[in-house]
């Protein structure tokens, strides 16, 4: 034995052979007859049966193996006995065996465990005959037991020791087990209790379980008495308990039934036996109906709960048994919980479940009662019992109502109850529990409770999901619940959080508020740990009540509903911040809540109270909430008072280390509202002085004016910018200097780099964004990225990526606006990389991925990698989310458009075609449009955010006003800088197309806003813009006077308040209420008192402003006094290092700089060259010192990390200044050049001429001299003339150069006339060139070139000097500054000579000169016999292939022609003898075009047209009239585009939402019909009105020659357009292009210049008489009036006369509309082969078909000009076949057909063409251009349109004397018109909007006879977007006239009818007077309307109604048709 003592026994039980060995070695061991001790005997034995008790634990034990262990057990354990040692403890050994029991057990061999057990029960038998029974007895027998049978115990957990400790025995008895010792003596002696077990194991299969259950039944029913005794029962009903369980999983539940037959059978029928019995019966009936297909569990479920009903009344004994019978149930129900394959229980089958699971806890509440006080581990079974039942219902009952429906069930109200005694059950078992179990079940209380009630709440039943988790919400603050840290606390949290919820949505918010508090108070010690979620629901509800009108509970606050809580002063601090804190996080108006936070809080921390710090921050979230609500009446104090108290309270806390960071972030948040409070009074109060000024102009009554033409204008100019501004930069620069200081601050918090311990970091990181936004809407780009960096910094040290990424994006935003694209590679890499390491998928990271995508396509835009920038452009353009409907999401989009409109204003070849084509698809055809829509959507934000009255707008939001919550005070200073920024690149970019009129709108909208925010360098930066635009409409006093509101703002020392005195301490008592509504003044607000208007001065709003056309007053008036100009900024003077704020501020430096290069413009446009060259060249040096001073600045504020940026800001400013430079360099040396040669070649020469003429006296010297006289330039004074001449009127546009090519303008005069003097020396006969040969023969004395001798406009514009300033009368020159001009100058105003003589000139080189002088005495001989000189360009096809031939031919006259116009005298003696010049000319001209030609500038664009036109000339006669005929109406294409545009926009997102709502039915499938037709058809005019992006191609012209193809059949279009090689000035030169259907286009060239009347006289003679009419409405005296109006009605006769006989002379044929003769044709084309024997190079007879079809107007002069010019070889002959045609068409009964259309530019488009002699009669109409006739054959194709199916007469609406001061006009119509049946009109008031807007839409006719167009009630823009379907006959002044403003095109609201479709609209184009219109409007209207015949076309009717009136010149030539012909249906 000794050797066995050392043995490792686990190893040599590793088979089955060692064991054997070590087996009969224990034996041989154990039978040897050496003493051994016992001692050892004992230890080696026990070693072996542990051993043996792992190795049966192994798996790998097979069942040989297993025999060879029992076996080695059995001789160990024999050995362990015989030793007769005591054992270390009680049943040492029999516990052992225990374990070697259940491990055979585990293997599932029956013979195994059978030989386990009966050593066990031997054992335990020997132990209970020698030892007192004992609970570890008892507990090691019925472990045994269950270890044997396979039984979990009563949980079904793991046999481990008695589910039921009394169980095996001992006190009070129990069940009685195989080897327990029976508790009364009745036991029978000499025999067993069982026999030999056959164990069942719980992995053993059933059926070996099963079979020992049967064997012990069996043998206890058989040893049984009759009846049996209590135990006996007892044991055979959990015996039988057992083999059901057994039989129920096996799936025989047949034979389970048996088994409880038997069982019943054995005990007997007893009430309590029978419950018992009737539990197992519903057991096994439950297990059959949950086994698949096994039917309904409900009445097994019902018969259990019946079984349970007597519980009450049983014993302990009875109640245990019962127990094990629920476990029986329960257990079935867990299993079938587990399966996932089974379906939810029917509901009804709850309701029993509901009542079992009731009856089962009653049964266990039984026992507690009865377990013993100590028994602490029997009563926490119990309890664990009960809590798995509860659980077990919850879990079922949750699977079952996620599927169905509760409500309406008639079950409804049971379940209810269940679920509540469900909660209430487990909160009772909560009591008694040790505290690490309390915390355990207490978490499964609440789980079980918030999913009961969600059950509920899911299902919308409220209230009974509140009656379920208010019984757990009640019972938390008894039981502490928040204290165990091993509770989650959103598990607490959700249950209130739906009881909460429940209330609200039943209403009951007061009771939902309870719960709040309830909430709140149950979280005892940690309520400052916790109170966010609490009170953040509070706050919610507080928000809904208001919402559903529950205004007593807002003023509730939990201070009051805590009061009876009775909190500590601290805690109830940081109560009512965190109260505060969930108000601001509310994305709602909580004004009113705040308020009354705060009041709360600045009670609780009063002064006395100590409380400094946290009043201090009360008093500054105070000033946030009356900043933006009016409490006037429950506080005395302001939100600057607060402020001022915070920061005063501030300063007085004591400092320390703690709470040092915190003063700091705390001082400067006080500091940043200090700011944002004075900005938002600022802000009221220009909202308040806008409303009043707008309500006394409401008052005032509206000056008076005859017609329309400045109304736009007066519209635009607002009063408020006068008045408004009281401001300058001293202003600014106090009222900023708390936002500095508090942006100091937070610099130095955080110039740590630490996390900075504030009150909320949170809160800081959000107001230094609101600063950063602030300083971009001052425009202090440096500072707000100073500030974006400390966001970067703090949001690294948080770790928020997001955050960082953010600052990082806006940082590079401010580098690309200051264009440093170096620094913004790296910081927007950095930001790409922020975004790398944060989780993607939330809206924040999916907007900054958008956002860097955005940015880096600008950056790429900015380095010219357009390709790359592009497509990240189409990238995110394509993403959906771009469309997302949030504010951030808005103004990324308003960020991409504006990057788009970058884009597009690239020229279109470094444009993708895919980009384009993806562009032009959005809609996006122009920059216009993309930069428009950016303005509107931000526009948007800002009227969502603040409403109207921010902006000004006419539209009235009503009531909306800003809201300070979530994110809009830092969106509402964003959007207001974005929309400045957007709206000065609008601005811009309008005003380089020349939409002035908008440009001008959006400028001064944005002025407004500026002057209300007192932005400084934004208003100073637009009213530099708007000096611009008024420079470039030729205002240059309007211009000048905002330049000077400009240096105000700058350089003004003004202090307009004055300094704070010291503030005393202020005692802030704020007191609880209700605020008085909005903080914004309304409409109707009290205007300032009599004393405030004295102080401050006069009302400028009633100061007449300088109207834009009226440049000239009576000549009795006195000039006005005009303060001396300042004309440069003192910023100039100082050094380059001055460190004031005008030099040391980027922006204001940029400022100033833009400010002197305007200004200098301004001084050329008036003359002041020497001033306007000085300031440009002082501008241009002070950018080189910017630049570099600024770019140091900005990398010390970007940190020394970083390379020197290269600043590329002031690039564009620069080259605007040398561009300005070079051109007036250009046109100086030329002017000077020509001055030169005139006064050497030809002094003092008098021009030649038939007559003797007299001119007027003039200085000797010349005046314009430049050299150093050129610095002060000498004042012209007009005197005493002794020779009279006519006044000459200026015209609108004037003939000096303007600001645009760096000429010098003159600035207009006030005088009533303006005396022009022509500086140039006259045309000399050495500079006219030789007539071309024609075909290489004989010289054509009518030249038929492009180029003409006889033009010397091209001439006499180079040689012009700078046009010095008018004379004013009444003003003296000394003498010695009077210089007399050349005696052989022109003058234009003089009267011209009659006779075609030249005029002499310098004689050039003698061969030269004598050359040149034969050809001008040939000249004059022609001049005498033809009144005008001509050009054709027409040729057909063949002609334009032999057109380069012909110019080769002719290279060296056509050049010399070309260069006599380009460049006069200086150019023409460069002598070349190719035609390469000219190539290079073309070949620049059409690069500069392709530039533009995408979207232009109209007069670049026209001017361009004009000079290619010229240039390319008879050599492609399509192309020239395309361009002609695209030089026209440019900036009105602009505006119908941007119109289009927005409709377009309209109807697609109405087709979108009809779509949408579409669901079959008939009106909405109508309604998408008609919004596609009208989509299809605004695309369609997109497509015509575009602008060309390839310039002019051969596809251009191809698709003019299909539009000239859809001309209307008989309609001819004749395009008259006044050109000149000089870009600023009128010319004299008229190109006249007909076009029609099937023919060739000809273009005309006719050169007027030298001929009696020059075209620029007659426009002169024209202004005259507008001028004089005007004056005449002056006399007093009525005889003197009609003298004068007749003399003007001749006048005006003569001049109709000039324009047909002399300026158009033989070339009016061109205008008559081609007659429907089939033998035109025939004869054109014989007469065309008998002129080229002639020598006329033509082909094509087209030129003389049109001179055929005018044959009646050509007089004998026509012909022989017309054979002079065509034939010069033989004009005789040629003038004899002309003639004989002529005369021969004469007889012809063929007249003219069909109808003219004019296209005239803006110079003429004022003259009467239409009352010459030759169109009187004929159907005459004008249109802007080409396109628009085209237009109009789109509408056509509406059958709605009266261009199809004619006037309805009775469908009329008419205005009628709607000023009421048109007597006459009311008493001539009124009586008439009320009389027509169906007419519909108002007479003598105002119609309504809609009125105006319903008789274009819905009527056939409109006739307005008032006052000019009735711009007054229908404004210009209003009607431009309607589709009119009415003709409109406007009667009023001037009501078809365009007004021109410098070189810009005219405008007038005749225009805004065309593009708004209009089919022809009838007006003056000047102004009449009443009587006489009435009696044209009179005769028009009874003639047309009362015509006999149907289809009575309109314009036939004009031409006679224009003999009505009594001057049928003055009056009867000014109405005009724009339009088509109309007719009566």
């Amino acid at each position: 034995m000794n050797r066995l003592k050392g043995t490792d026994f686990v190893s040599r039980t590793a088979s089955p052979e060692g064991t054997e060995e070590l087996l009969r070695e224990l034996l041989q061991c154990l039978s040897s007859s050496t003493v051994v001790p016992g001692s050892v005997q004992s230890t080696v034995c026990d070693r072996v049966l542990r051993a043996c008790v792992q190795r049966l634990a192994e798996p790998g034990c097979g069942l040989t193996h297993t025999d060879a262990v029992l076996a080695l057990a059995e001789a160990a354990c024999r050995g362990f006995v015989t030793a007769a040692t005591a054992p270390p403890s009680p049943l040492y050994l029999e516990k052992i065996l225990y374990y070697l029991l259940k491990n055979a057990a585990a293997r599932g061999h029956r013979s195994a465990c059978r030989r386990a057990a009966e050593l066990l029960h031997a054992q335990l038998c020997a132990h209970q005959q020698s030892h007192a029974p004992s609970a570890d007895f008892s507990a090691v027998v019925h472990s045994s037991f269950c270890s044997a049978v396979g039984r979990r115990g009563v949980a079904g957990g793991p046999p481990a020791g008695p589910a039921l400790p009394a169980a095996a025995g001992g006190r009070g008895g129990g069940l009685c087990c195989p080897w327990s010792r029976p508790s009364s003596p009745r036991r029978p002696p000499g025999r067993r209790c069982w026999p030999p077990l056959s164990p069942k194991p719980t992995t053993l299969h059933p059926r070996l379980a099963l079979a020992g259950s049967r064997g012990i039944l069996t043998s206890l029913r058989e040893g049984a008495a009759r009846p049996p005794s209590l135990p006996q029962a007892l044991c055979f009903l959990e015996l039988a308990l057992e083999q059901c369980r057994q039989l129920c999983q096996s799936g025989c539940h047949g034979e389970a039934e048996a088994v409880v037959r038997d069982a019943r059978g054995f005990v007997g029928g007893s009430e309590a036996f029978g419950e018992a019995l009737a539990l197992l019966e519903a057991g096994v009936q439950l297990s059959r109906a949950l086994a698949p297909n096994g039917g309904s569990a409900g009445p097994a479920l019902a018969q259990a709960a019946a079984a349970l009903g007597g519980a009450a009344k049983a014993s302990g004994r009875f109640l245990r048994v019962l127990a094990e019978g629920c476990q029986f149930i329960t257990a079935s129900l867990h299993q079938r919980a587990r399966s996932s394959q089974q379906q939810p229980m029917p509901r009804d089958n709850v309701l029993q479940l509901c009542a079992f699971v009731r009856g089962h806890c009653r049964v266990l509440g039984l026992l507690l009662r009865v377990a013993p006080p100590d028994g602490v581990k029997q009563r926490l079974v119990l309890k664990q019992l009960l809590y798995h039942s509860l659980q077990l219902f919850t879990s079922v009952a949750c699977d079952t109502f996620r599927s169905s429906q509760v409500a309406g069930w008639s079950g409804q109200e049971r379940l209810t109850l269940g679920c509540q005694d469900t909660v209430m059950q487990m909160l009772e078992a909560l009591e008694g529990l040790p505290q690490r179990e309390q915390a355990k079940y207490l978490d499964i209380t609440a789980s079980c409770t918030f999913k009961l009630a969600y059950v509920f709440y899911s299902q919308n039943l409220h209230k009974e999901a509140s009656s379920v988790s208010e019984l757990f919400c009640q019972r938390l603050k008894q039981i502490d619940a928040f204290r165990f840290p091993e509770i989650p606390p959103e598990k607490l949290h959700r249950c209130f959080r739906l009881q909460v919820e429940s209330y609200q949505k039943l209403g009951l918010l007061e009771s939902a508020l309870a719960s709040c508090v309830q909430w709140l108070t149950s979280l005892r010690g940690r309520v400052g740990e916790l109170l966010a979620e609490p009170i953040g629901l509070w706050a919610r509800v507080k928000m809904d009540s208001v919402k559903q009108g529950a205004e007593d509970l807002r003023l509730r606050t939990l201070k009051e509903e805590l009061s009876a809580h009775h909190l500590d002063a601290d805690t109830l601090v940081a109560v009512l911040f965190a109260e505060l804190k969930a108000y601001k996080s509310i994305r709602a108006d909580t004004g009113q809540e705040r308020y009354n936070v705060l009041c709360d809080l600045l009670e609780i921390c009063s002064e006395d109270s100590g409380r400094l710090h946290e009043r201090a921050a009360c008093l500054v979230e105070l000033a946030q909430v009356l900043c933006y609500h009016n409490y006037a009446q429950q506080t005395d104090c302001s939100a600057l008072d607060s402020v001022h108290e915070a920061l005063r309270l501030l300063d007085s806390v004591p400092r320390s280390a703690e709470n040092r960071e915190q003063l700091l972030d705390d001082r400067a948040q006080a500091l940043l509202w200090l700011y944002i409070c004075t900005l938002e009074s600022k802000l009221e109060e220009g909202i308040a002085r806008e409303q009043r000024v707008k309500a006394l102009g409401q008052k005032s009554l509206e000056d008076f004016e005859p017609n329309d033409l400045n109304y736009e204008s007066r519209l635009q100019e607002d009063a408020f910018l006068n008045s408004g501004i009281s401001f300058n930069l001293l202003t600014e620069l106090a009222q900023s200097k708390s936002l500095d200081d508090a942006l100091a601050l937070w610099k130095q918090l955080l110039a740590s780099r630490a996390v900075p311990a504030v009150r909320s970091v949170e809160q800081t990181t959000a107001s230094l964004r609101v600063t950063a936004a602030l300083y971009r809407l001052m425009d202090k780009p440096l500072q707000a990225m100073e500030s974006y960096l400390l966001v970067r910094a703090l949001c690294s040290a948080l770790g928020d990526n997001l955050g960082t990424a953010g600052a990082l994006c806006q940082v590079t935003k401010l580098l690309l606006q200051l264009e440093c694209p170096s620094l913004c590679q790296l910081f927007l890499e950095e930001a790409e990389s922020c975004l790398q390491r944060t989780d993607g998928g939330s809206d924040s990271y999916l907007l900054l991925q958008q956002t860097c995508l955005v940015l880096r396509s600008q950056l790429y835009c900015a380095s010219h990698r357009i390709k790359d920038g592009t497509a990240l452009l189409l990238e995110v353009l394509r993403i959906p989310a771009l469309q997302k409907t949030a504010k951030v999401w808005y103004m990324l989009q308003a960020q991409v458009l504006q990057l788009t409109a970058t884009y597009l204003s690239l020229p279109p070849s470094h444009l993708s075609q895919k980009f384009r084509q993806y562009i032009f698809t959005q809609g996006w055809k122009t920059p216009e449009t993309a930069l428009s829509e950016a303005h509107r959507l931000l526009r948007g934000i800002v009227l969502l955010l603040m409403g109207s009255n921010v902006l000004g707008s006419h539209k009235s939001a009503a009531d909306i006003r800003f809201i300070d919550c979530g994110d809009n005070v830092l969106q509402k200073w964003q959007v207001l800088a974005d929309l400045l920024g957007c709206s000065e690149h609008l601005v811009v970019l309008l005003s380089g197309v020349e939409v002035m009129c908008k440009a001008k709108a959006f400028c001064l909208e944005a002025i407004k806003l500026a002057v209300k925010l007192q932005a400084v360098r934004w208003c100073a930066s637009f009213l530099v813009l708007k000096a611009q635009l008024e420079l470039q409409q030729s205002e240059l006093e309007l211009s000048h006077w905002n330049l000077q509101q400009a240096l105000f703002l700058l350089e003004s020392g003004t202090e307009f308040e004055a300094d704070e005195k010291q503030r005393a301490p202020l005692k802030i008592l704020p007191r609880k209420g209700k605020p008085e509504g909005r903080k914004q003044r309304d409409e109707g607000s009290e205007l300032p008192g009599e004393d405030e208007g004295f102080l401050k001065g006069p009302a400028l709003e009633f100061v007449a402003m300088v109207s834009g056309l009226e440049k000239a007053d009576d000549l009795s008036s006195s000039p006005q006094l005009k303060p001396k100009r300042k004309r440069r900024l003192a910023f100039l003077a100082h050094p380059a290092a001055c460190p004031c704020c005008l030099c040391s501020d980027l922006t204001l430096s940029s400022l100033c700089l833009r400010w002197l290069l305007c200004c200098a413009r301004g001084e050329l446009a008036a003359g002041s060259a020497a001033e306007g060259l000085g300031l440009i060249q002082a501008t241009l040096q002070r950018c080189g010192t910017v630049g570099p001073r600024f770019t140091v600045l900005l990398q010390d504020k970007l940190g020394s990390g970083h390379e020197a940026p290269a600043l590329r800001l002031l690039d564009d400013l620069v080259a605007t200044g040398y561009a300005a430079l070079a051109l007036h360099s250009l046109d100086w040396s030329l002017s000077c050049k020509a001055r030169a040669q005139g006064s050497v070649a030809s002094p003092a020469r008098k021009p030649r001429g038939k007559k003797k003429q007299q001119a007027k006296s003039t200085d000797t010297d010349d005046a314009f001299a430049l050299g150093d006289s050129d610095s002060k330039v000498p004042p012209i004074v007009v005197r005493p003339a002794a020779v009279p001449c006519t006044p000459c009127q200026k015209p609108s546009c004037p003939l000096a150069k303007t600001y645009t090519r760096g000429a010098a303008m003159s600035l207009r005069p006030r005088a009533p006339f303006t005396v022009f003097s022509e500086a140039s020396p006259p045309l000399s006969k050495s500079q006219l060139l030789k007539a071309p040969k024609a075909c290489g023969k004989t010289r054509s004395r009518l030249p038929v070139t492009f180029s003409d001798d006889s033009d010397t406009e091209g001439l006499k514009s180079v040689l012009s000097p700078i046009a010095g300033k008018a004379p004013i009368a009444g003003c003296k020159t000394p003498k010695s500054e009077q210089h007399p001009a050349p005696a052989g100058d022109a003058q234009l105003g003089a009267p011209r000579r009659r006779s075609g003589q030249a005029r002499r000139a310098p004689s050039w080189k003698g061969d030269e000169e004598r050359e040149l002088l034969c050809a001008i005495e040939e000249k004059e001989k022609v001049e005498e016999q033809v009144n005008v000189s001509l050009e054709l360009l027409q040729a057909s096809e063949d002609e334009a292939q032999g057109g380069i031939q012909r110019r080769l031919e002719g290279a060296d006259m056509e050049l010399e022609g070309l260069r006599q116009e380009v460049g006069g005298e200086v150019l023409a003696r460069q002598r070349l003898g190719n035609a390469s010049l000219l190539d290079t000319a073309c070949g620049l001209l059409k690069s500069a075009f392709s530039c533009i030609s995408h979207c232009p500038p109209a007069q670049l664009y026209s001017q361009l047209c004009q000079l290619l036109a010229l240039a390319t000339g008879d050599q492609d006669p399509i192309t020239t009239a395309y361009l002609l005929a695209e030089s026209v109406s440019v900036t009105t294409r602009h505006q119908l585009l941007s119109i289009i545009h927005k409709k377009l926009h309209k109807e697609k997102k109405a087709a979108a939402d009809v779509a949408e709502q579409l669901q079959g039915l008939t009106l909405q499938i109508r309604m998408l019909l008609h919004t596609i037709h009208t989509t299809c058809h605004l695309t369609e005019l997109q497509d015509l009105f575009s602008f060309s992006p390839t310039g002019v191609e051969p596809q251009e012209c191809t698709s003019f020659s299909e539009q000239l193809q859809q001309i209307p059949a008989g309609v001819t279009v004749c395009v008259l357009t006044l050109v000149s090689i000089q870009p600023t000035s009128v010319g004299d030169t008229l190109l006249l292009t007909r076009l029609e259907r099937g023919s060739a286009p000809i273009t005309v060239r006719i050169p007027t210049a030298h001929t009696k009347t020059p075209l620029s006289s007659v426009l002169s003679d024209f202004d005259s008489i507008q001028k004089e009419q005007k004056d005449a409405n002056g006399y007093t005296e009525k005889r003197a009036w009609w003298l004068c109006r007749f003399e003007l009605d001749q006048r005006m006769k003569n001049l109709i006369e000039t324009l047909e006989m002399q300026v158009l002379g033989c070339w009016k044929a061109a205008l008559l509309p081609a007659a429907q003769d089939p033998l035109l044709a025939e004869e054109a084309a014989r007469l065309c082969a008998q002129l080229q024997q002639c020598g006329w190079w033509g082909k094509d007879p087209t030129l003389l078909k049109v001179l055929l079809n005018a044959a009646a107007l050509l007089s004998p002069a026509d012909v022989q000009a017309l054979a002079v010019g065509l034939c010069p070889a033989q004009p005789s002959r040629a003038r004899l076949l002309l003639q004989e045609a002529l005369d021969k068409q004469k007889n012809s009964t063929a007249g003219p057909g069909g109808s003219v259309i004019l296209v005239l530019d803006k110079h003429l488009q004022k003259l009467p063409w239409e009352s010459m002699a030759c169109l009187r009669d004929l159907p005459v109409t004008r249109l802007p251009s080409l396109r628009f006739l085209l237009s109009y054959t789109l509408t056509q194709r509406q059958t709605n349109s009266v261009l199809c199916r004619g006037i309805d007469p009775s469908r009329t609406f008419y205005v009628l004397n709607p000023q009421n001061n048109l007597s006459s006009t009311e008493e001539c119509f009124r009586s008439w018109f009320e009389s027509e049946p169906g007419w519909r009109g108002v007479t003598g008031s105002v119609p309504s909007q809609e009125q105006m807007q319903a008789a274009l839409l819905e009527h056939d006719l409109y006739i307005y006879a008032g006052h000019g167009a009735g711009a007054r009630l229908l404004d210009g823009q209003t009607i431009s977007q309607l589709q009119c379907r009415a003709v409109a006959l406007l009667f009023g002044c001037s009501s078809a006239a365009l007004a021109v403003r410098g070189s810009l095109e005219g405008t007038g609201i005749v225009l805004k009818y065309i593009m708004a479709g209009c089919p022809l609209v009838l007006g003056n184009l000047w102004d009449v007077t009443d009587r006489d219109i009435d009696r044209y409007a009179e005769a028009l209207l009874r003639a047309w309307l009362g015509a006999p015949r149907p289809g009575a076309p309109l314009l036939h009717y004009m031409a006679e109604a224009r003999r009505a009136p009594r001057l049928q010149h003055l009056i009867g030539a000014a109405p005009v048709a724009y339009g088509l012909p109309v007719a009566l249906q």
